[in-house]
């Protein structure tokens, strides 16, 4: 990978050169992070401060540097930044805005909440029709809080993503709505098969630390009495139960079994959320990124010596650049947020 360098004010461009090292992250729909350690010189003194925008002139992203530390013991310069979605979480959504539609409503959240962010434009809508449909029956409303967290929960609801656009002419940066293709069927089918050799270097990760699959849900009937419905069949040591204080109660004109009915329909529901996870690392061809396939498609991940196979949607990619070379990886399946055991399959852990 190749980076440009923007100083702060974008009245010069420099080359990124000689870095010791170089680690990055984006996602599908969220905030990606960058790290350089380069040497200290005057070059790369003033290339590197915060503020300035590093462009990837491979995966058309940039970065936003937010910290710069000088090092003159270790002879080096360490900066960390942010993918460039990052700054618009400068701003807040400062009044109330209903979305119907996904796409068209999220560009119009930007738009009415830039504020003098010049450099930061909407693409012109694709024609994506995913509506927006809030858990739990909310209302279509965004208001208060940072606006790229509002905007990236707008997305998940319709399992959409996002990325900044960069245009060096203007130096602007467009933001666009995207929506993964699905490839594990048809003549752009991909698969990553460990026993084929088109993966190496995988790391299965298995989560049951939040599974349920029985719930105990509390609800209300008119007589004041509070029942608990159940649902779930399992048993012994494979059941997993959960707790539920709904806020659900018997309606005036209805019957008590329409209020289990109700509760029953919410535990399923919530039980949802609790499922068991796995998910994929691995490293692959970064040729083919971005061309066959890119973040947001969902693809196979087959693992036959451990039992694995599944369609995973691509939520995020890792570049590593560092004294034994550069690798790529990308991040596959749900996200894990307390991963109980990790296997890594070429036999170094």
């Amino acid at each position: 990978m190749s980076f440009e360098i923007y100083p702060p004010d974008f009245s010069t461009r420099y080359q990124l050169t000689h870095a010791i090292s170089i680690q990055i992250t984006e996602h599908y729909n969220a905030i990606g992070k960058i790290q350089v350690v380069a040497p200290v010189d005057d070059y790369n003194i003033a290339a590197l401060r915060e503020g300035s925008v590093l462009y990837n002139t491979t995966r058309g992203t940039t970065y936003v540097l937010v910290n710069v530390k000088h090092d003159t013991v270790q002879n080096r310069i360490t900066v960390n930044g942010y993918t460039s979605n990052w700054i618009l979480n400068k701003r807040v959504v400062a009044a109330k805005t209903a979305i119907t539609t996904i796409e068209t409503g999220v560009y119009g959240l930007i738009n009415d909440n830039l504020r003098g962010l010049t450099r930061i434009h909407t693409a012109p809508p694709a024609g994506l029709t995913e509506q927006f449909q809030p858990e739990d029956d909310e209302d279509n409303t965004v208001y208060g809080g940072q606006l790229l967290d509002k905007i990236m929960d707008v997305l998940d609801t319709a399992e959409l993503g996002h990325r900044m656009d960069w245009d060096g002419n203007t130096l602007t940066h467009t933001f666009r709505v995207i929506k993964g293709t699905d490839r594990t069927t048809g003549i752009h089918r991909v698969a990553f098969v460990e026993e084929q050799g088109t993966c190496s270097d995988l790391v299965i990760s298995k989560d049951v630390s939040t599974f349920k699959n029985v719930a105990y849900v509390k609800y209300k009937l008119t007589d004041e009495t509070e029942p608990v419905a159940v649902v779930g069949s399992a048993s012994g040591d494979d059941r997993f139960e959960r707790w539920f204080d709904s806020s659900i109660s018997q309606e005036s004109d209805g019957t008590a079994d329409d209020a289990a009915k109700s509760a029953k329909s919410f535990g399923n529901m919530e039980l949802g959320k609790y499922i068991k996870r796995s998910s994929f690392d691995v490293v692959i061809d970064p040729s083919e990124l971005g061309s066959r396939y890119d973040l947001g498609d969902v693809v196979l991940c087959i693992s036959v010596r451990f039992g694995v196979s599944f369609a995973a949607r691509i939520t995020g990619l890792k570049y590593t650049l560092d004294r034994t070379g550069e690798k790529t990886q990308i991040i596959l399946g749900d996200p894990i947020l307390d991963a109980l055991s990790e296997e890594k399959l070429n036999g170094k852990y």
